[in-house]
């Protein structure tokens, strides 16, 4: 076998590992986008209800926004959340919501109330629910649909 066949078969070995390991390793690192998904159709439900609760007065019923409430769901919601994480929405919602009384709900409700986002903007849900800790979900990109 020559030096260049010998490399190309060194090469390919490289890339089949690389084909078999890779799908392997974003399973272990947890879901990388939001089209993985990122909570389950339980949470997205209790998370309704929360949202109807406490988040409906400002944001509406079906999450269009109102006065000074930004959409929660759409074209204006992914220009504005595209590129951050799951992790980062979430962050953002324990902060400053609801805003009279920032911080009031439990990291649950909270995450729960990220899924019903996350489920009303036709993002797919999966077999585990968005962890209720913001740093638990800083590797869920927030896409456009593929």
């Amino acid at each position: 076998m020559t030096a260049g066949a010998l490399f190309a078969c060194k090469k390919l070995r490289r890339l089949r590992l690389c084909l078999i390991c890779s799908p392997l390793l974003c399973l272990a690192a947890g879901a990388g986008s939001v089209w993985d998904g990122a909570y389950t159709k339980g949470q997205s439900a209790r998370g309704k209800g929360v949202y109807l609760e406490e988040c409906a007065k400002c944001h509406g019923e079906n999450l269009a926004g109102g006065e000074g409430a930004p959409p929660l769901v759409g074209k204006d919601f992914i220009k504005s959340w595209y590129g951050k994480s799951a992790g980062d929405l979430l962050d953002r919602i324990i902060k400053t919501m609801p805003t009279d009384d920032p911080g009031s709900l439990s990291h649950r409700q909270y995450a729960d109330i990220t899924a019903y986002i996350l489920n009303q903007n036709e993002f797919p849900a999966g077999a585990k629910d968005l962890d209720s800790s913001p740093a638990a979900s800083k590797d869920i990109r927030i896409e456009e649909k593929k």
